[in-house]
């Protein structure tokens, strides 16, 4: 009897060992940006984090950091490559991909971070973006804030400052105001910024303060005029047949981390990220401020605010509905 009974528990142990476990889905991000960069640590890390500790046995996210495998200019071809499954990248970096969500780079309308964050992801969810993104599935939208103008050893004290200067900008919106002003408008990203500065190959540009202490721009700027001139939005996505070939239980962990709701908050911490940079350089070196004033705002936008807007409507397809779309997701961003 005994014999029978440990027969049966090692037949029923066997037949449990044979049955197969649900498969593990391993997604590779490719966040092109070295593993110390705030980006990484502040807003990218944090999020696979919480994907992670979901279900281990479902879901994983292994985070590839640095530009050898994904970089600021190949993202999309990456993860369309299947190289890695999710991919970062800041869509004016690939401006013909996507023309309709230059909308988030023009200059003077987004007030912060948080609130830009959820205008976008509203705005992908009404389908104002499908044209450029039906093929994609953001996961995250991180939108930065408002940039500035920055010289080495030249004053940044006024809009006309840029007038005969090299400045570089990663926007076509922004090259468009850097003209009005007369400077020459410079289309590099952000990782070659230090070295054009410190080469003499540019000699401003225009950037919000994220980016300094990650790439050390502090290092090759001593004048900054902190205006409203733009900013820019980076996504986390993945292909949509890969999305879509995922178990229903990946997805659905996925999903729980996406939206405008996540939009928000990572909206708040890059905003807070822009504080936190701020104030780290103005403790790094002697350098000078100047913030322009209302009034002063109020010339720059009654200067070029319309032909600006007027140039994006003119390249955009169904640009003119896109930016009202855009003005009504960002009143209901903020509540107005």
């Amino acid at each position: 009897m005994f014999q029978r009974t440990i027969a049966a528990l090692l037949s029923s142990a066997a037949l449990i060992t044979a049955i197969p476990a649900a498969a593990q889905e391993i997604l590779n991000f490719g966040t092109a940006n070295p593993e110390q960069h705030p980006l990484v640590t502040r807003i990218l890390t944090p999020w696979a984090e919480a994907i992670n500790a979901e279900d281990p046995s479902v879901l994983q996210i292994t985070l590839q950091n640095g530009p050898m495998i994904v970089n600021h200019a190949n993202f999309y071809d990456r993860v369309q490559d299947d190289v890695v499954q999710i991919v970062w990248g800041i869509t004016a970096f690939d401006a013909g991909r996507f023309p309709r969500s230059l909308v988030t780079t023009l200059p003077f309308l987004v007030q912060n971070s948080e609130q830009g964050a959820v205008a976008a992801c509203l705005m992908h969810e009404r389908g104002m973006f499908d044209g450029e993104m039906a093929d994609i599935v953001p996961l995250a939208f991180v939108q930065f804030p408002q940039a500035s103008l920055h010289f080495q050893n030249h004053p940044a004290t006024s809009m006309e400052d840029m007038a005969g200067m090299k400045v570089m900008t990663g926007s076509p919106v922004v090259a468009g105001l850097v003209q009005a002003y007369g400077g020459t408008p410079l289309s590099i990203n952000v990782p070659e910024m230090y070295q054009a500065l410190q080469r003499g190959t540019a000699e401003g540009l225009v950037m919000n303060f994220t980016a300094f202490p990650g790439f050390r721009l502090h290092e090759v700027t001593t004048d900054h005029l902190i205006a409203p001139l733009g900013g820019a939005l980076g996504m986390v996505f993945m292909m949509r047949d890969r999305y879509d070939a995922l178990p229903e239980a990946a997805r659905e962990i996925l999903d729980r981390h996406s939206g405008c709701d996540v939009a928000r908050e990572l909206g708040v911490e890059v905003d807070a990220w822009e504080a936190d940079a701020l104030g780290f350089v103005r403790g790094n070196g002697e350098r000078r401020f100047h913030t322009l004033s209302e009034e002063q705002v109020a010339e720059l936008v009654a200067r070029v605010g319309a032909p600006i807007e007027a140039a994006y409507v003119e390249r955009t397809p169904g640009g003119a509905e896109v930016l009202e779309a855009y003005r009504q997701a960002l009143g209901d961003a903020s509540g107005e």
